[in-house]
């Protein structure tokens, strides 16, 4: 504008934004859109396709003679369908179509789904003309975004997922890998020149390097096929776990991994409470004081070894030479002093009856008694950065709520990850807890309560 030469800059990247998630979005509704529509037309031909053949002349008689013979009556048929409207018009269509991004669900649920969503094909229409409006009238992605993806669905979950890992890639994990490469890089190109300049080096450490025989590897995969194949049924067995074990990328929470047992004894708005039952851990520390935390790759590499540390013990590397399953979450704990610690949880068969760890190996084993902990969800990567935000908005919601307060110092806590590394970023599932007790004038007003009800 003439009355204002020097525009401001932070507005420009405001109106940038908001043009890019609103094309976004309108890319995600036609892509939602068109679906339906494939899906109604292809639903609507095979129909009339039906209605045709079943209208025929004599030449079909015989089949349609087949047809009357198994089909229901029409008043059945109707009675079926309208039962069947009226069991889903009691939720949202949202929730329905949530099926079809279900890695669980079977054919026959998906398809069921879908009928479903064709049946309230207004309902659907209706939505995506308002969602649609929102965004080209209003300029409203978030009103949208309500429409089409209500909180509680699955779909919203994971669009939800999804902006948080971007913003998560913005604004801490690429940044701090700038910062890092800044500081660190002078320091680590020359120590590359160094080495490069020094060729003895280099081909004296080839040498040690331990050589990999090839052909005993082979031999042996060769002898575990051989064996493989006198059990067939060992072989269907571990397919359906690979298949099993595939299916993880897509879920929340992964299925054929033991998990401590609790009970949600209350519900928040951004947290829920549980009781734990008691259960062991092995845990070995993965960074202290004197590593800086400001320091990504060191602390990854922490992580890395902790974490191979204690999957051998489970896999056998431990004094009894035995192996155990594999189980979940695995528990970041903070001690409030500086100190982190991993832990892998211990199958219950095994509980009570360890093995000792290997000597050498920095792993203790711990009983953990029954406790009472608030728990907030949150998906993506869980950077340092992600969970002192998400501590911290713990706190404040026990705070505001006033019916749960902390019962060790705040800087103690831990980080639940449930998920193996290769799951989708924004289905991960991960978890800060702190431990809690009820405040006494909450529990006496439950009291109080239950008293006259």
């Amino acid at each position: 504008p003439k009355e204002s030469p020097t525009m401001d800059i932070s507005h420009i990247y405001t109106r940038i934004e908001e043009k890019r998630r609103i094309r976004m979005s309108t890319l995600t509704f036609a892509g939602v859109a068109a679906i339906l529509l494939v899906l109604f037309i292809t639903s609507k031909g095979s129909f009339v396709a039906t209605r045709d053949i079943a209208m025929r002349g004599p030449q079909n008689q015989r089949a349609n003679q087949f047809s009357a013979k198994f089909s229901l009556p029409r008043r059945v048929q109707f009675s079926r369908t309208a039962a069947r409207v009226t069991e889903t018009s009691r939720e949202p269509w949202q929730r329905i179509a949530d099926k079809l991004i279900d890695i669980d669900a079977t054919n026959d649920e998906r398809i069921a789904a879908v009928r479903n969503l064709l049946e309230r094909r207004e309902d659907v229409q209706k939505d995506l003309t308002d969602a649609a409006q929102a965004i080209v009238r209003d300029r409203n992605v978030e009103t949208a975004k309500d429409i089409l993806y209500p909180t509680g669905t699955e779909a919203r979950k994971q669009i939800d997922g999804f902006e948080v890992v971007l913003r998560q890639l913005q604004e801490d994990i690429v940044p701090e890998l700038n910062q890092y490469s800044r500081t660190q890089g002078n320091a680590t190109l020359a120590s590359l020149r160094s080495t490069l300049s020094n060729p003895q080096a280099i081909a004296k450490s080839l040498q040690t390097t331990p050589n990999v025989n090839a052909t005993e590897i082979v031999n042996e995969l060769r002898a575990e096929f051989t064996e493989l194949q006198k059990h067939p049924e060992e072989i269907q067995k571990r397919l359906m776990s690979y298949v099993e074990e595939s299916k993880n990328v897509f879920r929340r929470t992964p299925v054929g991994l033991e998990m401590p047992s609790y009970k949600v004894i209350s519900t928040a708005k951004d947290y829920e409470v549980r009781e734990y039952e008691p259960y062991s851990i092995i845990a070995t520390p993965t960074r202290k004081q004197a590593v800086s935390p400001n320091n990504p790759a060191a602390t990854t590499t922490a992580n890395a070894k902790a974490f191979n540390t204690l999957a051998s013990y489970l896999f056998g590397k431990n004094e009894g030479n035995k192996a155990m399953a594999m189980t979940a979450p695995v528990e970041m704990i903070a001690d409030g002093q500086g100190s982190k610690t991993m832990a892998f949880i211990l199958p219950n068969e095994v509980s009570e009856s360890a093995p000792s760890p290997s000597k050498g190996d920095e792993i203790s084993i711990q009983r953990l008694p029954a406790q009472t902990v608030a728990v907030l969800e949150f998906p993506g990567f869980a950077t340092e950065k992600e969970i002192k935000a998400q501590k911290e908005k713990l706190l404040s919601s026990l705070q505001t709520d006033g019916r749960f307060t902390p019962i060790d110092d705040t800087d103690s806590f831990r980080v639940l990850q449930w998920n193996p590394p290769y799951t989708l970023p924004w289905l991960r599932r991960n978890e800060i807890c702190i431990k809690v007790k009820e405040v006494e004038s909450a529990a006496g007003s439950n009291v109080v309560l239950d008293a006259v009800e």
